[in-house]
């Protein structure tokens, strides 16, 4: 399903503000608020706001109050957005003050409607904002204004689905998008609605309606010319399904750019930790963690990433402690599901079985609410998971390969290469060493052009079938001491800090093990050496 965007004509919004502000002392009600329009999308907050006072002023002298009504419903609703609550409710009471001069009059009830459900929302009274929602929605149909539809429709979808109505709350989401492809919707209106959509899309896991949104909502921010809301959201958006598709290269250019210009913290935060993973699973650990760091100094959660590096490193006991805090905390549904699937994982790492399976049933019940790919997919994982290290390699097989499917339909190729992994272990355990290797060898082949240097190290320990028989390439005792550590994935500054060395003296060792080995690479050297019984196993 795809919208009519590509296409659409690109809207110049700072050839549109330059030309009205040069003559904003002249400015009727109408223009003015397309001033107000103008100046929002370009980021001339100051300017936005003022403009959109005196057209509302202009609509009242004019005897139009639906028209000064929408003009406040902005200024209430861009402050709301702006998380500025005081003012955003100033402007409210003011929009319900001119709505009770109207005459029951649907255009301003409906105004009024959604106001009074968007403060609800924002109280935590989900239940309560959704009756009102749905009225709002009801009323904008019957006057035909497809802004107020989109608002509503998105508000109601949102607070369904936190209510746990997922199915009908995901069908109004739809329906928000299917209404900005229609064209009867303002750009004004398309622009939170769109980016509200798929924040709510990828916060609840469903990342193959996210996929299909994020698409589009980058077609739209590509027509909107000085478009500066939403701009670094939109981006990051791209940059979380690109991570999942496999596009890391492009996710971390994205990821980056976003921590270069963005200015709201929430949104700079997010970008740091999505620049963080990108980094974790390419097995760059010093710029992880200085981009966990950043993060967290700007309040983002940072787990599961920060515990997934840790494991990397073989830290298992720092991993788990950080993972028991963020499940402590509240989170959305999408990250305590990912923090629950990366506690399975280091709970088996720690051999405590019993908290693996505690992990996996608050997995499954949080799966079961929302019925989404990838949260089917991460639940089946982690019970396969821990059925094979309870000895049932049939069972781990059955839901593994159930999860494989998921992931391949999403087009998760990191997710689904790691699934074989574990479905070659499986294999293994059920005594057919060849379908592991032919496992192996498939999860390989997707991981190594990836980079993912972690996951093969890992994969590499598991696919050697007997104990490695040392082969001395040459290596001195401080070389192999390096190569020790370079295989647990430490930079050249922490293997010196460790040693006491220099970085340049670790360095001039990785460049001598690198040619006695004969391999081009610190991911190459690593997998030669647990092949080779150069290092031990973890």
């Amino acid at each position: 399903m795809r919208m009519a965007i590509r296409g659409t004509p690109v809207m110049d919004w700072t050839g549109r503000f330059d030309r009205l502000v040069a003559r904003e002392a002249l400015l009727g009600a109408a223009e003015l608020e397309d001033l107000g329009q103008a100046a929002w999308f370009t980021g001339r907050d100051e300017v936005s706001a003022r403009a959109w006072e005196r057209a509302h002023l202009a609509f009242l002298d004019a005897g139009d109050l639906a028209a000064a009504v929408r003009c406040v419903f902005w200024l209430s609703f861009t402050h709301h957005e702006h998380g500025e609550p005081v003012l955003a409710r100033t402007w409210m009471g003011r929009l319900l003050e001119l709505c009770a001069r109207a005459d029951a009059d649907p255009r301003t009830d409906a105004f009024q409607e959604l106001c009074l459900a968007v403060a609800r929302f924002a109280q935590g009274d989900v239940a309560g904002s959704a009756p009102l929602y749905r009225r709002a929605a009801e009323l904008a149909v019957a006057v035909a204004d497809g802004d107020l539809d989109a608002l509503a429709t998105m508000g109601l979808g949102r607070a369904l689905v936190q209510l746990g109505q997922a199915e009908e709350g995901f069908d109004c989401l739809d329906r928000v998008m299917l209404l900005i492809g229609s064209g009867r919707v303002s750009d004004r209106a398309a622009g939170p609605a769109f980016c509200a959509v798929v924040a709510s899309l990828l916060a609840r896991g469903d990342l193959e309606r996210a996929r299909v949104w994020t698409r589009d909502l980058g077609d739209w921010c590509d027509t909107q010319r000085g478009l500066e809301p939403f701009r670094g959201e939109c981006t990051l958006h791209r940059a979380t399904v690109m991570q999942l598709g496999g596009e890391w290269s492009a996710a971390a250019k994205a990821a980056e750019q976003v921590c270069r210009t963005e200015k709201r913290p929430e949104t700079l935060g997010n970008a740091w930790y999505r620049a963080a993973e990108l980094h974790r699973v390419a097995g760059r650990a010093a710029q992880a963690r200085d981009a966990f760091r950043r993060a967290a100094a700007l309040g983002t959660q940072i787990q599961p990433g920060l515990a997934l590096l840790h494991r990397d490193a073989g830290e298992l006991d720092t991993a788990w402690s950080g993972l028991e805090r963020a499940r402590a905390s509240v989170l959305g549904p999408a990250e305590r599901a990912e923090v629950l699937a990366a506690a399975v994982l280091v709970a088996l790492d720690r051999g405590r079985i019993p908290a693996a399976r505690i992990a996996v049933e608050e997995l499954g019940a949080c799966a079961a609410v929302f019925n989404t790919l990838s949260m089917r997919a991460l639940a089946a994982q982690a019970r396969g998971a821990v059925a094979l290290r309870e000895g049932k390699a049939a069972e781990a097989q059955t839901l593994l390969r159930a999860a494989w499917l998921d992931w391949r339909h999403l087009d998760a190729p990191h997710a689904a290469a790691l699934v074989r992994v574990a479905i070659g272990s499986a294999a293994r355990a059920a005594g057919d060493e060849e379908g592991a290797q032919l496992e192996f060898d498939a999860a390989r082949a997707v991981l190594e052009p990836l980079g993912a240097v972690p996951d093969l190290v890992r994969l590499e320990r598991l696919a050697v079938t007997s104990p490695p028989t040392p082969a001395d390439p040459g290596l001195s005792r401080r070389e192999r001491e390096v190569l020790e550590l370079v295989a647990r994935g430490w930079s050249n500054r922490r293997i010196a800090e460790h040693l006491f060395l220099s970085d340049r003296t670790v360095a001039r060792h990785v460049g001598s093990i690198l040619s006695k080995l004969e391999v081009p690479s610190r991911s190459a050297a690593t997998a030669y050496a647990y092949a080779h019984g150069l290092v031990a196993a973890a």
